[in-house]
C-alpha cells in the first residue's frame, strides 16, 4: 500500500481501547510498518485520534501541539482518585443545591491561561516511571503545575447532577482535571463521566473513520481517497517555496540560504515553524527562521536564512 507512506488516518477511537491498542490495530489493517498517534486519549474517551503512517510519523512533532476540542460530561457530588468514572470515590458532597446558573458560572470561569496539576493517574513520568504506575501502588507524589490554555469553553446543559460542556484547549490539558477542579470550586466534588474529542486541528468527527470503516475501505479500494496527505495536514504552517536547484541540497540537510528561496511569507521571526514546498506542491521540510523579515533584508545571498527542523523528502 504505497499510498500509506506519507498519509494520516483521521481515526475515530472507540471507548474501551487504549490509544496504543488502536494504533496497533490500524497498523495491522493497513500493514503499515510504522504508525503513531497525535494526542493520547484515555480508554474511556472516544473520538478523533489522528494516526500518522510510515514516513508521516516524522511530522507528529508538528501536529502534537495543535489545540484540541472536547465535549465532556461530569457528575457532581463525587470525586474519584482517577478524576473520572473508572476510579474509586474519594470524596462525596451535596450537589442538590447547585443550580444550572452556578454550574455555568464555574465552567466559564476556566477560560484563559492557567496552571493545572497533572493527575496521578496519567502517563506523565517521574524519573522515567509513568505516574499511573506509582498511583496503582498507592504512591502519590507532588506534581508541578503545568501551564495550559483554555481558548474557549461553553456550558451546554445541566441535567440532574450531570453537567455537559465543550472546551477548546491547548495540548497537554487534562479535561478530567478540569472537571475535578470545577467540582472543588462548586464545593461538592465532581468527576468526568464521558469525553469525546471532536477536533484536533483540521481533523474532526465528521470526516473520521472507525476501525470498521477502515477495514471496509481497504476491501472496496476507497482507502486512498480517505487518507490525508501530510502536505494537507501541515497546511496550517506558513509556506516557503525553494528554487528547483536547491531541492537536492536541502534533502541532504543543507539549511536554506537567502538565494535558495523562490517565495516566502512577508512576516516571520525566530521560533516560527514554516513548511518548505517545491514547485510540484511536494512537502520537503519544516524550517525555522534565524532572523525576522527585517534582519532577512540585511543577509547576503549565501547567508543562512532558515535552519532545518526536519527534512521530509
Amino acid at each position: 500500500m504505497s499510498y500509506t507512506q506519507d498519509s494520516i488516518v483521521n481515526l475515530l477511537k472507540p471507548q474501551g481501547l487504549t490509544s496504543f491498542q488502536v494504533v496497533d490495530r490500524v497498523k495491522a489493517i493497513l500493514k503499515a510498518k510504522k504508525a503513531g498517534h497525535i494526542g493520547t486519549l484515555d480508554p474511556m474517551a472516544e473520538g478523533v485520534l489522528p494516526i500518522c503512517l510510515n514516513r508521516a510519523t516524522r511530522i507528529i512533532q508538528f501536529l502534537s501541539p495543535l489545540s484540541k476540542v472536547y465535549r465532556a460530561e461530569m457528575e457532581l457530588g463525587t470525586a474519584t482518585d482517577t478524576q473520572d468514572a473508572t476510579g474509586k470515590v474519594i470524596e462525596q458532597g451535596e450537589a442538590g443545591g447547585v443550580s444550572a446558573e452556578a454550574a455555568q458560572a464555574v465552567v466559564e470561569s476556566f477560560l484563559g491561561e492557567q496552571l493545572q496539576v497533572p493527575p496521578m493517574f496519567s502517563a506523565k513520568k517521574k524519573k522515567g516511571i509513568p505516574l499511573y504506575k506509582l498511583a496503582r501502588n498507592g504512591i502519590t507524589i507532588e506534581r508541578k503545575p503545568v501551564s495550559i490554555r483554555v481558548y474557549r469553553i461553553d456550558f451546554l446543559r445541566k441535567s440532574g447532577d450531570r453537567v455537559e460542556f465543550e472546551v477548546e484547549c491547548s495540548a497537554g490539558t487534562y479535561v478530567r482535571t478540569l472537571c475535578h477542579d470545577m467540582g472543588r470550586q462548586l464545593g461538592c466534588g465532581a468527576h468526568m463521566t464521558r469525553l469525546t474529542r471532536t477536533r484536533v486541528g483540521m481533523f474532526d468527527l465528521e470526516n473520521g473513520l472507525t476501525l470498521e470503516d477502515l477495514v471496509a475501505a481497504v476491501g472496496d479500494g476507497s482507502l486512498p481517497q480517505k487518507l490525508i496527505p501530510q502536505e494537507r495536514a501541515l497546511d496550517f504552517l506558513p509556506e516557503i517555496r525553494v528554487k528547483k536547484d536547491f531541492v537536492s541540497s536541502l534533502a541532504h540537510g543543507q539549511a536554506l540560504s537567502k538565494s535558495s528561496l523562490e517565495t516566502f511569507p512577508c512576516k516571520f521571526e525566530p521560533g516560527m515553524e514554516l513548511r518548505v514546498m517545491n514547485g510540484g506542491d511536494h512537502l520537503l521540510a519544516v524550517v525555522e527562521p534565524v532572523v525576522n523579515e527585517e534582519g532577512f533584508k540585511e543577509l547576503e545571498p549565501g547567508d543562512t536564512a532558515f535552519k532545518l527542523k526536519r527534512v521530509l523528502v
